[in-house]
């Protein structure tokens, strides 16, 4: 689709897994080649967000796929810097966030997300313990302006607060337990080896 932007954040620093989480194979492939798999068709610009001089085989990788690399505004802040980042260099109002640890993406549960928020409003699932800001459509317009604040501030670092401390935005909420199975396998994402144990199982299809 034209005029629409995915960025896909891969600077994190892997503590919990200990394992380059983009270049984790599952089910034989790396997740960011998952990824990629599943949002090519869907995005006219693709940003991989890692961090400052992060010359590895995660960017290798991103180059060979046509990702455009962009560094994080700042070290050290969390995905807030990276998802800051990516929206400015978004050619395109409407954008897709993506942590780099979702192999099982659903192109369908993406288009329903665009067809949610269609250029007009911010799209995100909510859960029991709050909003997830790393499988979500953000519009740079809307946020853009608001987390470069957060970020000079050095106020508040959690996206997840600050989505939810924006009340004024116009955003669609969506509940995590109201999704049909397949959208829900969307948001699985690797944490642990037992996330990673569980991926390669028949149980997630």
């Amino acid at each position: 689709m034209e005029n629409k932007t995915a960025i896909i954040l891969a600077g994190g620093s892997n503590k919990r897994i200990n394992m380059l989480k983009p270049l984790i194979n599952v089910r034989g492939e790396k997740i960011l080649i998952r990824i990629n798999n599943s949002i090519k068709e869907i995005f006219s610009q693709i940003l991989l967000v890692v961090r400052k001089n992060q010359n590895d085989s995660i960017t290798k990788l991103g180059k060979d796929l046509g990702m455009e690399i962009i560094e994080d505004s700042e070290e050290n802040i969390g995905p807030l810097a990276a998802i800051y980042s990516g929206l400015k260099n978004s050619k395109n109002n409407e954008v897709f966030v993506i942590g780099s640890d979702y192999p099982f993406l659903s192109k369908d549960f993406i288009l329903f997300m665009l067809n949610l928020s269609k250029n007009k409003r911010s799209v995100f699932i909510k859960y029991d313990k709050g909003i997830n800001p790393l499988h979500a459509i953000y519009l740079k317009t809307q946020w853009e302006t608001v987390l470069r604040k957060y970020l000079q501030t050095k106020s508040i670092f959690s996206t997840n607060k600050i989505i939810q401390e924006n009340k004024n935005i116009d955003k669609k909420i969506i509940e995590y337990n109201n999704l049909k199975k397949s959208y829900q396998n969307s948001l699985f994402d690797i944490d642990t080896t037992e996330d990673l144990s569980k991926a390669n199982n028949k149980f997630l299809r």
